[in-house]
């Protein structure tokens, strides 16, 4: 793939959010049930740039310990969201407490998914 396609890529991706979040919302429910999932950041106040993210926020009371657990839940929820090789969605892990600083620094730019 080409600098060029991968840019047309982000490009896509960020215009249709909504749609990448809810397939991920819809892999976190599969994996972990009951979750909540949240997307946050410069997406949801609509002034995102070429370089911005998609934060998804997935917040769940039997979220696994450990970097390297996060690490592979968040891979494996990938995997179920077909999501391509290279993607701009930052997915954030994390139980109820853990959660708060999140939202807090969302502030009024946060919508729940789920």
């Amino acid at each position: 793939m080409s600098h060029m396609d991968m840019q047309r890529t982000r490009a896509g991706m960020l215009k249709e959010w909504r749609t990448w979040a809810e397939r991920v919302a819809e892999a976190a429910e599969m994996i972990l049930p009951k979750s909540e999932v949240y997307v946050l950041g410069s997406v949801v106040a609509g002034d995102y740039t070429g370089g911005s993210d998609i934060d998804i926020l997935i917040i769940s009371d039997t979220m696994v310990e450990g970097l390297l657990r996060r690490a592979e839940l968040k891979s494996l929820i990938e995997e179920r969201a077909k999501l391509p090789p290279t993607h701009q969605i930052q997915i954030h892990l994390a139980k109820r407490g853990e959660a708060e600083n999140y939202i807090k620094r969302a502030g009024n730019h946060i919508i729940k998914l789920r």
